[in-house]
């Protein structure tokens, strides 16, 4: 399919079909991201005060809550009244769920579920403005990278085994819109090999996925000394935190720029990083807090979804920890920025002395010892973690006593390091791969952030 009929006549299509505005919201979106960043927070401030009002009208939930702690919407005048209003929770969605669906009536409502990687699944409802605003934000990023609605694409990602009628719908739309999709749930040799070589005989534009998969997919190419296509401009890379070591090995294997997409389901879609390197808030649709516990740079990421009408989320902690950008982006974009995600408050390891120690001390130490092929940490209580290993051959004891003795130099001596030999670590049923998780880390970090 050329990508003019992709662009001009399929996706069109498709987005009558589906009750949704994608192109006419891309439009306005070219154009506001070059606004300068004090009129963007105007426009950002005067669409959150009309989502406030909606809430407050349509939603039995807000209504309650902003009537109890005297945060209605005409008086919220500035973002500091705004940040008087309670934070909402994944406990909230779960036991408030019909409370906070909106009663006024929209076509095209979704219900879908999200959390399965931390064990505490939520459901939302969406709409087609809120999908809409998500797709345009995506397709704005896209085109930052000349690699627009249409081009040729690889999609990374997790698809079913058995198909279904629907599946055969979505993969004759795929072909019409240049788009191949590749199953992250099978990353053996045999499947990367295959990937490796559909990718090459395919040239795509650009490739779109996993962080952790397309990593892989990455230390295949240059395992079987394969040479990817000329054609490749970008990859996006989403789902999971991006690793820096893991940014390298895809930039250098690929030799193109690594652009991270940051969101989450229950949220929407909340940065994309530009080619020089700033990753932008999408502030036209989203309002991205970092609350922090004393004077901490670092703090917990809470969102408000601007176009969220079915279900509003407002001021919704999702668990990952970041830091605001303080200076503006030398692409000249006036969208607010985020200077760092360092992924879910469960990507963190608690120690016995008090310390929060970052996943990737505990990565280093497992990636660089030659006998491992994979691994997957699992925190569960304070004074234990459970290491499964998947050997490139036999672990000796000497190598066995030499992982314990540098995990505990990073953790402490109380720590105790359960190793488990594996032939295999499954992903999540959503097709992402962890490296770190950790039961206990957000109780205790929610502690930590508490008010004195």
């Amino acid at each position: 399919m050329y990508p003019f009929l992709a662009r001009r006549v399929v996706f069109p299509l498709q987005e009558r079909i589906k009750g949704k505005s994608t192109l006419s919201l891309l439009k306005e979106l070219e154009r506001s991201q070059w606004l300068p960043a004090g009129r963007m927070r105007e426009l950002q401030f005067d669409r959150l005060k009309h989502q406030l009002e909606f809430a407050y009208h349509h939603v039995p939930y807000y209504r309650r809550l902003f009537d109890e702690h005297d945060t209605l919407p005409h008086r919220i005048n500035d973002f500091t009244d705004f940040r008087r209003i309670p934070f909402l929770t994944r406990e909230t969605l779960r036991t408030q769920f019909d409370t906070l669906r909106s009663r006024f009536r929209i076509r095209g409502v979704q219900k879908i579920s999200t959390g399965g990687s931390t064990g505490s699944p939520v459901a939302v409802l969406i709409d087609p403005v809120r999908n809409s605003f998500i797709d345009a934000a995506r397709l704005r990023s896209h085109r930052w990278f000349d690699a627009d609605l249409g081009v040729k694409e690889i999609v990374l990602w997790g698809s079913p085994i058995e198909i279904t009628r629907q599946d055969y719908i979505r993969s004759m739309r795929d072909l019409l819109l240049n788009s191949k999709l590749l199953s992250a749930f099978n990353l053996g040799e045999r499947n990367l090999s295959t990937y490796c070589e559909t990718i090459i005989r395919y040239r795509p534009v650009k490739m779109y996925g996993y962080a952790s998969a397309l990593y892989l997919l990455a230390r295949y190419f240059r395992r079987a000394k394969r040479r990817p296509p000329q054609s490749l401009k970008v990859v996006f890379a989403t789902a999971e935190p991006l690793f820096d070591f893991q940014r390298r090995t895809i930039e250098e294997v690929f030799d193109v720029k690594v652009a991270v997409e940051y969101g989450a389901r229950d949220a929407g879609l909340m940065a994309n990083e530009c080619p020089s390197g700033g990753l932008h808030i999408s502030a036209e649709g989203m309002v991205v807090e970092i609350e922090r516990s004393n004077s901490e740079v670092l703090g917990e990421v809470v969102v408000t979804n601007l176009h969220s009408r079915a279900m509003p989320i407002i001021r919704y902690r999702t668990g990952d920890v970041g830091e605001l950008g303080a200076e503006p982006c030398p692409c000249g974009r006036g969208l607010p920025l985020l200077k760092k995600i360092d992924g879910r408050q469960t990507d963190f390891i608690m120690t016995p002395d008090g310390r929060v120690v970052h996943a990737l001390a505990v990565i280093y130490v497992l990636r660089e010892c030659p006998q491992i092929e994979k691994f997957q940490v699992i925190q569960d209580s304070i004074d234990k973690l459970t290491v499964t290993i998947v050997p490139r051959a036999e672990l000796q004891v000497a190598v066995r006593e030499r992982i314990v003795h540098d995990l505990q130099r990073v953790l402490g001596t109380e720590m105790q390091i359960d190793l488990v030999i594996s032939s295999v670590i499954p992903s999540s049923a959503s097709g992402k791969f962890r490296y770190v998780v950790s039961k206990i880390a957000a109780s205790h970090l929610s502690i930590l952030e508490a008010p004195a």
